[in-house]
């Protein structure tokens, strides 16, 4: 039983050994990208990057999940004139769900709601785009290029391969201008958020029917936007 014991003893030393050792090496080793909280770091790693869970020190001092290096997932930031902030975030950037507490003097004010690229959105969720209505479409694919623009690209598919059985197409949008270049339909200058309507007709794979498409989207978030319609 004693010596039981003794090795049981002895597998927890090695084990506490091993991890001061791996906290060490972490936190030296490890880096954080964003510099107000890179002074020291303990935590999950991965190619020498934060990653995972994890503390992370400096001018400021943030507690929850990393990725690569910045701040991604649930965390709570701690700033040095006492503002906190707990919530989601993603690369760095408060986005998502959380809340912003400030430490006054009489009492704390809470800042709850949702985050876009690190600035308050309001106590209710908007999302980046939203289907309308949609009749005769398989499925579409809404892809954010760059948050810098204000472009909409659309491309209409069939079976994989560009619809060149696209017959009295219409587009109408409250912003912007129409454009055209090869197969994708486009606007250009739009403000958003942006509401477009598109009706056409087309002959389905087999080009034995001819049926009416209409679809109705709503961008809410400004950039330049490629847009996929599968009929």
């Amino acid at each position: 039983m004693k010596n039981r014991l003794s090795i049981l003893n002895l597998l927890l030393i090695i084990f506490m050994i091993f991890l001061k050792h791996t906290v060490l090496a972490q936190e030296s080793g490890c880096k954080v990208l964003v510099p107000a909280i890179a002074d020291s770091y303990s935590g999950g790693c991965k190619n020498g990057l934060a990653h995972g869970k994890g503390i992370a020190k400096g001018i400021d001092t943030y507690e929850g999940q990393f990725s690569e290096g910045f701040q991604d997932g649930t965390g709570t930031y701690t700033w040095a004139d006492g503002k906190v902030y707990k919530g989601l975030w993603e690369k760095g950037l408060k986005e998502g769900k959380g809340k912003l507490i400030y430490h006054l003097a009489k009492s704390d004010s809470i800042v709850s709601g949702f985050w876009k690229n690190d600035h308050y959105a309001g106590d209710k969720f908007i999302p980046a785009y939203r289907i309308v209505r949609s009749m005769g479409v398989v499925r579409t694919n809404f892809r954010k290029i760059s948050e810098k623009g204000s472009d909409v690209a659309i491309k209409i598919l069939i079976g994989g391969k560009v619809n060149s059985d696209i017959e009295e197409f219409a587009m109408a949008y409250d912003t912007g201008n129409q454009y055209q270049t090869g197969s994708r339909f486009g606007i250009q200058n739009a403000l958003f958020p942006l509401e477009v309507k598109i009706t056409y007709r087309t002959w389905n794979q087999l080009h034995s029917t001819q049926y009416d498409v209409i679809y109705e989207f709503v961008i809410n978030d400004p950039g330049i936007w490629d847009i996929t319609i599968n009929n």
